[in-house]
């Protein structure tokens, strides 16, 4: 904001909405400063009471006359419009807000300007003032400040002094750069904190701690910590300031995202304390944090002790994995609390803190493994199951016990861990979850993986036996996690039939066979909540003068997209006019090369990966929405596996085109469009119905949010990968 040019000295904005006899010792403190009144102003802004209030204030004119007092009235009753209001009208470069029934030393405003500098924010002390007059420095806050008296800190490090208005001195040419969020009817001060800390990087200094340079604020009914914890002031409230600090992360993990879930944080424990007291209002409390989209809520602070259950996936959210995203649907899906146990998957694959947002409300803690990351190495993954049992016993005899375990793999630490967990406690009920068949790769050859004889091995055959079954007689690792789930778990889930029918194919043992069959339960992957689709809204822009069909995944020799490439070059004139596919790929240049080099890279717009909220937004958007299967050859008699890509489509709302391999269970699946994999006079057929339909007003035109015509805007990003590591 550009204006006359700020004075020397400091500027006192005092929002009132109470009796002129309110502001009286307020008034009178400010009078009473040894800082020369040349170098102060007093800015009171009446907001939301009679008029006739303004003029009683304007008596202290006449009994203060050498304090150069400021009135403005608006009618707008609301405290932030009144700080926004006061700011506004500052002249001196910097400033300072004090509330009406609240005092200062006589030297609070001298020792806040003998530290001013333009990057720094003056602390003072702080003491509490009870109904009674009584007056408390020992107070938490208090404490905290008079801490950090002996030396500056970055104030984004001081996150409880974040979130008051109160005993600070602020750049006036920062504070205007910010306004109080006026539509909060509390908490508006932590937010409009935050902006200013995170506006520069700000140096905190506290001043002198002596009780003459003090803030004196009035403990009353009307104060925050003494409201009533009343469902729209604990809940509502709380997650509108909640919206209001996530919109400031940056999401890359920086010391500035840590300061906001501190603050945060701080928000939820007026959530925790609520339903500490009313927790016959669990069901209301979540469905209006769900409800509000918040995208990294910290659900264990009000999930903390509840979790009768527990889930281990080796490879689960925040890190970008489809492995951890289906588990973290799953969780979702099973709708119970749960303590998760991971692995710190950080040297190989990517966080991002919304991912959270699919399963967070079921999830109470999460307990992280510092082991290395790896998918086939035994020495790696050995120490996960070590570590994780430790933890894993350690949680157990925490909760009481747990009823239930959930464990997932492509990653087979999950089922390492789970098995020796559910032979130390047999009483727990163990569901097993395969995504696809673990032994063997998409392309029909054995996964190289081999387990030593070592001690580990030994406890997983005595466990195998104890059930009544003959442990693997080869070393491969994957075989062994097989059997171990197949052996000890209660319930053992695979996404299709052909997937069971495969797996249990190459089993040796023929009870064993008989056991899987038994336990077995045939579930697709789960379809992500409703609300993971909105969460994150994309920018990528669409036209809605073409049918555009949109392609997330990874390309390997057996899954590609050939056949629709060859296709397109091959179609008409008005198809390639009226159609535009939208590939996201982990090998954008080279589908650009390979697009160009056909003559369609005027049809094709390639594109990276997106994160996967973002996806999942972006498939509501498309016309069409394209899946390939896995092409099989001779070394496996059928084809098991089902794209995981499918459930994300399928709560998509929007037409689906399959390319799939003759009896896979794609092939299966209702498809609004379908082609043979390989097929490139089908694809073209295909494409040629899509754009018959488009034409015809059959196919509804998915909405643009941007609605300028526009085919791309070049945005890249991360998506989780479709298939395994």
């Amino acid at each position: 904001m550009s204006g006359p040019e700020l004075l020397s000295g400091v500027s006192v904005v005092i929002p009132s909405a109470r009796d002129a006899a309110d502001i009286a010792g307020c008034l009178a403190s400010l009078a009473d400063q040894d800082l020369s009144s040349a170098q102060f102003e007093v800015i009171v802004v009446i907001n939301g009471t009679s008029p006739a209030t303004f003029e009683h204030v304007q008596q202290y004119r006449s009994v203060y006359p050498d304090l150069r007092l400021k009135l403005i009235y608006q009618e707008r009753g609301s405290a932030g419009a009144a700080r926004n209001t006061g700011i506004a009208a500052a002249r001196h470069q910097y400033l300072t807000f004090v509330d009406d029934d609240d005092r200062v030393g006589p030297r609070f405003l001298s020792t806040l300007m003998s530290r001013a500098a333009v990057d720094t924010v003056v602390i003072a002390p702080i003491i509490n003032v009870d109904p009674s007059g009584g007056e408390d420095a020992n107070n938490p806050l208090n404490l905290q400040i008079t801490a950090r008296a002996a030396r500056p800190f970055p104030l984004v490090s001081a996150v409880t002094l974040l979130g008051f208005n109160a005993c600070k001195l602020i750049p006036t040419a920062v504070a205007r750069q910010h306004r109080y969020a006026e539509h909060l009817r509390s908490g508006e001060d932590i937010c409009y904190m935050a902006a200013v800390a995170l506006s520069r990087e700000f140096t905190g200094v506290v001043g002198d701690i002596a009780s003459e340079s003090a803030y004196f604020r009035q403990l009353s009914a009307g104060s925050v910590s003494r409201q009533h914890q009343d469902f729209d002031f604990a809940v509502r409230q709380r997650l509108d300031v909640i919206i209001d600090l996530e919109q400031r992360r940056t999401w890359t993990g920086a010391g500035a995202d840590a300061m906001l879930l501190s603050l945060i944080r701080a928000q939820v424990g007026f959530i925790r304390r609520f339903l500490q007291a009313n927790p016959g209002e669990r069901r209301h409390v979540v469905d209006a944090v769900v409800a509000t989209g918040i995208r990294d809520f910290p659900w264990g602070e009000v999930n903390a002790g509840l979790a009768k259950h527990l889930a281990i996936s080796y490879c689960f959210v925040p890190f970008e994995d489809t492995s951890a995203t289906v588990a973290a649907k799953a969780i979702a899906e099973r709708g119970r609390v749960v303590d998760v146990i991971l692995n710190d998957m950080s040297s190989v694959r990517r966080t991002d803190p919304s991912l959270r947002t699919i399963a967070g409300r079921y999830i109470a803690t999460e307990t992280v493994i510092d082991a290395p990351a790896s998918f086939a190495g035994w020495p790696a993954i050995r120490q996960f199951v070590e570590k994780g049992l430790a933890e894993a016993n350690r949680l157990a005899s925490k909760a009481g016990g747990y009823e239930t375990l959930y464990s997932r793999v492509l990653w087979a630490g999950s089922h390492f861990l789970a098995g020796l967990f559910k032979a130390e406690h047999p009483d727990v009920v163990w569901t097993a979850e395969f995504s696809d068949p673990l032994s063997f790769g998409a392309d029909g050859a054995p996964r190289p993986g081999t387990m030593p004889k070592d001690v580990l091995r030994k406890r997983f055959s005595s466990a195998i036996k104890a059930a009544g079954f003959t442990p693997p007689r080869e070393d491969s690792l994957f075989t062994w996690c097989e059997y171990l789930a197949y052996a000890l778990a209660d319930e053992l889930i695979f996404t299709n039939e052909n997937q069971l029918d495969f797996m249990v194919s190459y089993i040796e043992d023929p009870s064993l066979r008989t056991r899987v069959r038994e336990r077995a339960v045939v579930r697709p992957h789960p379809t992500p909540p409703a609300h993971g689709y909105t969460v994150t809204e994309s920018s990528y822009v669409l036209s809605p003068r073409v049918v555009n069909i949109g392609y997330f995944g990874a390309f390997y020799d057996n899954r590609g997209l050939g056949e629709v490439l060859t296709a397109l070059a091959n179609s008409s004139a008005s198809v390639r006019r009226h159609t535009r596919l939208h590939v996201f790929s982990k090998q954008p240049d080279q589908l650009r090369t390979a697009a160009a080099a056909m003559g369609i890279d005027d049809v094709v717009i390639s594109n990276s990966y997106r994160p996967y909220l973002e996806f999942l937004n972006l498939c509501r958007r498309f016309d069409v929405l394209l899946v390939n299967d896995v092409t099989t050859g001779a070394e496996l008699p059928i084809n098991p596996f089902l794209p995981s890509k499918y459930s994300d489509y399928a709560g998509s709302g929007r037409p689906v085109w399959g390319l799939v391999d003759e009896g896979s269970p794609l092939s299966r699946k209702p498809l609004a469009f379908r082609s043979e994999s390989g097929n490139a006079v089908a694809a073209r057929a295909v494409l040629a119905e899509i754009t018959r339909s488009f034409l015809a007003g059959e196919l509804r035109h998915a909405e643009d949010p941007a609605g300028d015509g526009t085919d791309h805007d070049g945005h890249s990003g991360l998506l989780v990968s479709t298939a395994g590591p």
